[in-house]
């Protein structure tokens, strides 16, 4: 199965629920090659995002403390809120090879497939108010 050759996100997910992992390998219908490098690219992706993200998560704990005190030091928060930029800009900056990395793993046909998909994510949130006018079939 070439889910399970894709480890990276396998705990996300309930019991009953397929995991996001499985739930594109087996709609984008990847082999078990483009499987194994899918996983070298969500490696890669997260060992370059992760510690960005435990930077951020500490410049937040600290501002919180700053923010607590009797008078903070607003060059103190100020450089805080701009570190915390330069790191979301970092993950940003790191997804995307991770994106153009995935895109030319696939065939023409697969490609067509995460295109629909990215369409559909663009409409997603107007669906709702289709279905209370009636225009669209209830969710069954």
């Amino acid at each position: 199965d070439a889910s399970l050759a894709v480890p990276v996100l396998a705990q996300q997910g309930g019991n009953d629920t397929p995991r996001p992992i499985e739930v594109v390998t087996r709609f984008l219908q990847l082999t078990t090659d483009q499987a194994n490098q899918w996983n070298v690219l969500l490696a890669a992706r997260e060992a370059a995002v992760e510690p960005l993200r435990q930077q951020i998560g500490e410049a937040e704990k600290q501002i919180g403390e700053l923010l607590e005190g009797d008078a903070p030091d607003p060059a103190a928060v100020g450089q805080l809120v701009i570190d915390i930029k330069q790191a979301r800009e970092q993950i940003a900056a790191a997804h995307q090879p991770y994106v153009e990395g995935f895109e030319a793993l696939l065939t023409t046909e697969q490609a067509e497939k995460l295109a629909f998909i990215r369409k559909a994510a663009r409409v997603e949130p107007i669906l709702p108010a289709f279905r209370v006018v009636g225009l669209l079939r209830p969710v069954s």
